[in-house]
C-alpha cells in the first residue's frame, strides 16, 4: 500500500481493483488479496491506528496468483480499460491472439519484481528465469 494510500481514509477507487476475479472466466487472480471495498472497510476499522502507521491490512500474493501489470498499448490491444478489472494471463493472452512476452510487462512496477511470486505461467511470460520459477512454487 501507498503513502497516498495510507493517508487518504476516502475511496481506494483507481488504486485497487474493484474485485481480482478475471472478468472473462472469473477465476480468482489474486487469493489473499482483498477488494477494494473490503479494503476501505478494514481501513476505516483501524480509525487512528492506520493514519498513525501502528497498524495495517494483511494482503498475500502466492504461487496461485497471477498479480501483474503490462503496458498501457497491450492492455488497450486486449479490450481494457484502465481499472477496467483483472485478467488471468491466459484470458488476456485469448483476448491477444499470441503468449505474453517479458518485453509487455511494464518494467519497474512492484508486482514485476521477480521475487513476487506468482503461478508458473506468469513468471514464465515476466522472463523469471526457471531456476527462481522453482523455489517460488
Amino acid at each position: 500500500m501507498t503513502q497516498e494510500c495510507q493517508t487518504e481514509l476516502g475511496s481506494l477507487e483507481g488504486k485497487t481493483p474493484e474485485s481480482w476475479l478475471c472478468v472473462d472466466c472469473g477465476a480468482n487472480t489474486a487469493p489473499g488479496m482483498s477488494t477494494r471495498r473490503e479494503l476501505e472497510k478494514a481501513i476505516a476499522a483501524l480509525g487512528d491506528a492506520w493514519d498513525n502507521g501502528d497498524a495495517g491490512v494483511t494482503q498475500s500474493l502466492t504461487s496461485q496468483s497471477e498479480v501483474y501489470t503490462v503496458k498501457d498499448r497491450v492492455w488497450q490491444a486486449a479490450g481494457m480499460e484502465p481499472w477496467g478489472g483483472c485478467l488471468c494471463i491466459g484470458c488476456l493472452e485469448k483476448r491477444l491472439g499470441r503468449l505474453l512476452r517479458p518485453k509487455d510487462f511494464k518494467r519497474n512496477s512492484p508486482f514485476n519484481s521477480p521475487v513476487i511470486p506468482g503461478t508458473p505461467r506468469l513468471l514464465k511470460r515476466r522472463g523469471v528465469p526457471r531456476s527462481v520459477r522453482r523455489r517460488a512454487s
